[in-house]
């Protein structure tokens, strides 16, 4: 049975904060029935808020309680009562609220519930979960304790970048369709048939336009929308904190993230962050093969100098480095192996790209390796070594192209890094990543696209590269750009920007653009540097990213709200959904129904 709401009923109190201030007291609470326990002529009812879980404890031999009956797991209810101490043997040390319950005078059910498809300690499918997000939830407490910790870090961020003079500005949702990168999501126009506009996948080209503008210290909350494939941190819309900042270099930058970044980690995490440190982005893929180093990972790799290559009598290597490829090597300290470890991990490689992965074992004081019979133990010895091998363990070599051994490294110093418990979780490690390539080579489509965005400020002694037209020096460019790496992630990046319309135009020149082309998608922007730009610069952060880091979490999912499933659905709702055909043709738009599937 299901009573109207009264004012009578309102709450006093929260659940979780019944303690020993309240004992004698009367009090009102609001909230949902967690638990239910029938002891005979007692019945013991958790009723939890938002702040924690206390007992209501009803004598069901008094006939007042009949409609107890009606009580059941999730309806929701108000009850009025007093608190007093529970008998000693009847209290629970590990809540707070344990040695306390509440004697009811009054309760009422305000509204009842479905029988849920789960509930709290039950093992259930992702698809579940997010079909029934609200229910989830309630399942989970840690999930609606990261949306907490989430507003809070936002809080904070506010409140420093204002005291610091920064002006939280917005930008527009419904913009146009500008290249940066991954795929636009479109939106038609009915007032203007045929054409779109595309949510935006950063507000990059607004923001600087706010520079021009005369606004020298923006941000932004923004929400930001890319159809891409989706993987464990990535979802089709996320938030990011954007900064744009007028006359500043990369040390104003990076020292006002950083001072962010600190006070963030000391208010939520209790732990005071050391100085930051910097590495360039080939020093970066040469010691751990990526751009994204998890530095609480002590594995790096070494390379293998080509004259033990080549007198080793190892053809898969020689013939490899004779080819212009690069040979690498990564050592395991105190790892056990076998022949079953071998053949999973050259499974995993072959999988990548790469050919075969040679191993190097040192056990008391012998060498052992399937090539062994090919080579000596000097040379063996000798590439062990080189490989930073030290005492016993094992060293993997590998070579080949340079892209392709850096990326099978790099999955390796992670997978073994988790298998041989050598990161240490304890610890959080940040690193600027700076010296990046501006251009970098597409084979798919054979062309030159830019590494970040087209926008960013090429290195001063490098801007004279860009009048060759033959683009053999595209390469050697390098981007004013820097990114902020913790614990293997990327949680922001950023970069100098063209401030100056004829440089900007040459870069998308570059970029393979023709004049129309130019003057169509950028003509409002080039434009608008040519009544002034001061020299500026930002940073945008991954909020998910940041709260994921903040609060462990290994999915971007677990710190949103509303997440979409790995389709980019959402299984709550089922969007994207179909729409009405009369809702099409105001549009100008129609459905080519075999590509829905409909007959």
């Amino acid at each position: 049975m299901t009573f109207h709401w009264e004012k009578t009923n309102k709450r006093t109190h929260w659940c979780g904060k019944v303690t020993s201030d309240f004992n004698g007291k009367h009090i009102v609470l609001n909230g949902w029935v967690k638990g239910l326990r029938d002891h005979g002529h007692l019945l013991f009812v958790d009723i939890r808020d938002e702040s924690g879980v206390v007992q209501v404890t009803f004598d069901t031999q008094d006939s007042k309680w009949r409609q107890t009956k009606h009580l059941h797991y999730d309806c929701i209810v108000a009850v009025k009562g007093q608190v007093k101490k529970r008998p000693e043997n009847m209290q629970n040390k590990k809540i707070k609220t344990g040695e306390w319950e509440v004697i009811p005078q009054e309760m009422y059910i305000l509204a009842s519930a479905k029988t849920a498809p789960f509930r709290q300690g039950d093992i259930v499918s992702e698809d579940l979960a997010l079909k029934y997000r609200y229910l989830d939830f309630r399942r989970q407490t840690e999930l609606k304790q990261n949306l907490k910790i989430r507003h809070e870090v936002l809080q904070i961020i506010r409140q420093e970048l204002s005291i610091q003079g920064f002006c939280e500005i917005e930008t527009p949702i419904l913009y146009r369709s500008t290249p940066e990168g991954a795929r636009d999501y479109l939106v038609p126009s009915r007032n203007q048939r045929g054409s779109f506009y595309a949510l935006p996948q950063s507000p990059q080209i607004l923001k600087q336009i706010l520079m021009i503008a005369g606004w020298e210290k923006y941000f932004q909350m923004a929400r930001c929308f890319r159809d891409e494939d989706l993987r464990s941190n990535r979802q089709p819309e996320f938030t990011q904190l954007d900064l744009e900042m007028s006359f500043v270099d990369e040390e104003d930058i990076k020292s006002i993230t950083e001072n962010l970044i600190k006070k963030i980690w000391k208010t939520v995490k209790k732990e005071t962050l050391s100085e930051i440190p910097v590495l360039s982005y080939q020093e970066s893929l040469d010691r751990f093969g990526t751009d994204k180093p998890d530095l609480r990972n002590p594995l790096e790799l070494k390379i293998i100098d080509s004259k033990t290559v080549k007198n080793s009598g190892l053809k898969v290597l020689s013939t490899a480095l004779e080819e212009g490829y690069i040979a690498k090597a990564l050592f395991i300290p105190n790892m056990s192996f076998s022949r079953r470890k071998s053949e999973n991990l050259q499974k995993m490689v072959q999988s990548m790209g790469t050919g075969r992965l040679l191993w190097i074992q040192k056990k008391e004081g012998e060498f052992k390796s399937p090539v062994k019979k090919w080579t000596t133990d000097k040379i063996l010895e000798n590439l062990y070594e080189q490989g930073g091998g030290k005492g016993e363990g094992v060293c993997f070599v590998s070579c080949g192209e340079t892209s392709i051994v850096n990326t099978v490294f790099s999955q390796l110093i992670s997978h073994f890094g988790k298998e041989q418990n050598l990161i240490d979780k304890s610890k959080t490690k940040f690193i600027w990543i700076t010296d990046f390539p501006y251009f970098c080579f597409d084979p798919g489509i054979k062309k030159w696209t830019a590494l970040h965005h087209p926008f960013s400020l090429p290195g001063k002694e490098d801007i004279r590269l860009l009048d060759d037209k033959s683009n053999q020096n595209l390469s050697s460019i390098k981007a004013r750009a820097y990114d902020l790496v913790c614990n293997g992630h990327e949680l922001a990046g950023g970069s100098l920007r063209i401030f100056e319309p004829e440089l900007q135009k040459k870069i998308f020149s570059v970029l393979g653009l023709s004049e129309e082309q130019i003057k169509e998608q950028f003509g409002f922007f080039l434009e608008a540097l040519s009544y002034g730009a001061p020299p500026h610069g930002g940073i945008a952060w991954g909020i998910e990213r940041l709260i994921m880091l903040l609060t462990d979490s290994d999915n971007i999912r677990d710190v949103m709200a509303f997440p979409k499933s790995t389709s980019g659905s959402c299984l709550m709702s089922k969007a994207p959904s179909a729409v009405p055909e009369e809702n099409l043709t105001e549009l100008g738009l129609s459905i080519d129904k075999k590509e829905r599937g409909i007959s």
